[in-house]
């Protein structure tokens, strides 16, 4: 694919998911496999660096400077890649990248824009799920809020897998819910979410 200059017609087809503020880790889902498939990652990630513009040559028979068809060959694909890349932004985030001229210039600028809030998002969340407590909530109320911190640390990147989910529902409970709390860490076996979920509404 990198010799040459033209694209599979799968690639470059718009996402569902157009990058804004919050969304980074979806959009990223979206976008890496299509540009993995056409095997272009090395246009992103800095390793297919652009070739000299310009070679030794002859004009007119004399010693001169050529334009390097390896170099037009790799701008033809890096400009496809960065266009790719533009046509699934959102305004307000091309309108922070717009100084940019690469594929890997654009991608650069959006890793850096976004990795610090990922982590500070991933922070937030697991604070939420560590000091969430059932209080007066039902089950059904508290699984529901307990679920979505669950979605948002996913949407962050940093999905829960349900032992660790389990475990954050079950540091939210007071001391009447003890019987069964202590029931789920007697077992062998993890319990799923889904299974103390069913338990935990015949015990309510």
């Amino acid at each position: 694919m990198e010799s040459g200059s033209s694209l599979p017609a799968s690639f470059g087809h718009p996402v569902s998911e157009k990058l804004t503020k919050s969304n980074y880790a979806l959009w990223k889902v979206q976008v890496l496999p299509a540009i993995r498939g056409a095997q272009l990652t090395g246009y992103i990630d800095g390793t297919k660096p652009a070739p000299p513009t310009e070679i030794d040559g002859k004009v007119d028979g004399k010693d001169a400077k050529v334009m390097n068809p390896d170099y037009t060959k790799w701008l033809a694909l890096d400009q496809q890649v960065f266009s790719y890349l533009v046509a699934s932004l959102s305004r307000d985030v091309l309108s922070q990248v717009a100084n940019c001229t690469t594929a890997a210039q654009i991608w650069a600028a959006l890793e850096e824009m976004y990795s610090s809030r990922i982590r500070a998002r991933a922070v937030n969340t697991r604070i939420s799920l560590a000091t969430l407590k059932k209080g007066a909530m039902s089950i059904s109320e508290y699984f529901s809020k307990m679920r979505e911190l669950g979605d948002e640390m996913a949407s962050a990147g940093k999905p829960l897998d349900d032992e660790d989910l389990v475990s954050y529902i079950l540091t939210g409970f007071d001391m009447d819910f003890n019987p069964i709390v202590s029931a789920v860490l007697a077992r062998v076996e993890p319990i799923s979410v889904g299974e103390l979920y069913t338990q935990l509404l015949a015990f309510e």
